[in-house]
Parts: C-alpha cells; sequence; structure tokens
C-alpha cells in the first residue's frame, strides 16, 4: 500500500501530482500509478536512512539528492542496456502493430520517465536554474527518444512542465496568510 511509504507521503506532501501526458512511454494512468507505488516502495528504505542521518536536511533537500544519485544511475544502466534493448524494441514492433507494441515498455524506460517527472518536480520546488533543468530534460530525451513514440521535443516539453508545476507550488506555498505566519513563527524563534 502506498501510503505506508514515507517516500510516497511526502511525495504528496509536497504537492507532486501524476502527470496527464504519457510521453509515448507509459501506456495508461493506471500504469504510472504501479510504477509510482514501486518506485516509493524501492526507494523509502533510502530515503528514510537519508533522513536518519541528515536531520538538518529538509524533505526537499533529501528528495533532490534523492532523485539525483536514482536518476544517474538508472541513466547509467540504460546506456549499458540500450543496444540490447533496442534489439528488442525492434522485434516487438515487427512483430505487433503499433498499438500493441506500445504495451511492451521496458520498465526501465518507464521508470526513467517516472523520474523525470518527479526530479524535475523538485528542481522547480528547490529553485534550480531553468538552464539546468532543461540540460537534463534534453539529454534523456535524446536517450528515451528510440523507445517513445513522442519526439525528443516533446518528452523534453513534458518533463519541463513537472519543472513548472514545482515553481508554481512553492509560488502558492509563499503567498497568503499562512506563509506571513510561517515566517513571523521561524523569526521568533531565532
Amino acid at each position: 500500500m502506498p501510503s505506508e511509504h514515507s517516500l510516497f507521503n511526502t511525495l504528496q506532501s509536497i504537492g507532486f501530482s501524476l502527470p496527464e501526458g504519457q510521453g509515448g512511454i507509459a501506456a495508461q494512468q493506471t500504469q504510472i500509478q504501479a510504477q509510482l507505488n514501486q518506485l516509493s516502495e524501492a526507494l523509502s528504505p533510502l530515503f528514510e536512512r537519508a533522513k536518519a542521518k541528515y536531520p538538518e536536511h529538509t524533505d526537499q533537500q533529501l528528495l533532490l539528492g534523492l532523485f539525483t544519485l536514482h536518476h544517474e544511475k538508472q541513466l547509467q544502466q540504460l546506456r549499458t542496456q540500450q543496444p540490447s534493448l533496442l534489439a528488442m524494441q525492434k522485434v516487438i514492433d515487427d512483430s505487433l502493430d503499433k498499438h500493441h507494441a506500445q504495451a511492451f515498455k521496458s520498465p526501465l524506460i518507464a521508470e526513467i520517465w517516472l523520474v523525470m517527472h518527479l526530479w524535475l518536480f523538485v528542481q522547480g520546488q528547490s529553485n534550480i536554474d531553468y538552464s539546468l533543468a532543461y540540460d537534463y530534460a534534453n539529454e534523456t530525451a535524446e536517450l528515451l527518444n528510440p523507445f517513445s513514440s513522442s519526439s525528443s521535443s516533446e518528452l523534453r516539453s513534458e518533463w519541463l512542465k513537472s519543472f513548472y508545476a514545482g515553481k508554481e507550488t512553492v509560488n502558492q506555498q509563499n503567498s497568503g496568510i499562512c506563509y506571513w505566519i510561517k515566517r513571523l513563527l521561524r523569526k521568533s524563534n531565532q
């Protein structure tokens, strides 16, 4: 159950929601939710260890580190497996019609797609420079393009929507009466 996972709960608390589009990678919304549940289950123990080891860091900082590390590991794995994954994809594409072939995607490809949404969302919340987020999105889009029915620019644009969604949640949190109350409380505790 996803609610048992600290990472899943933290993602919900920072305002992350599942992306609308599937980038030609995830077949349907239920598949994306299942992928998020699996990812949360897999990364929650590491997230919990990081929280215990670095209590001075915010959840947002820990998520940024966690997703940066996970993204780099995934890209390394993709670069290693790319020739065999491309060969497998070609056999599937040649053997099945387009509609059925799209149902067969490597779990690694789907996970990279999802982690990019998560990672860029957290980058947006962390106020990371747009050009850096763009570069990461562009590099990953080029690597995933052969496995997607979307173009590299469509993948990149889709991921950058998550970056801006992250920025927007911060803008919403930094406005209104709650923000000013939190700010006053922080000042009074100093």
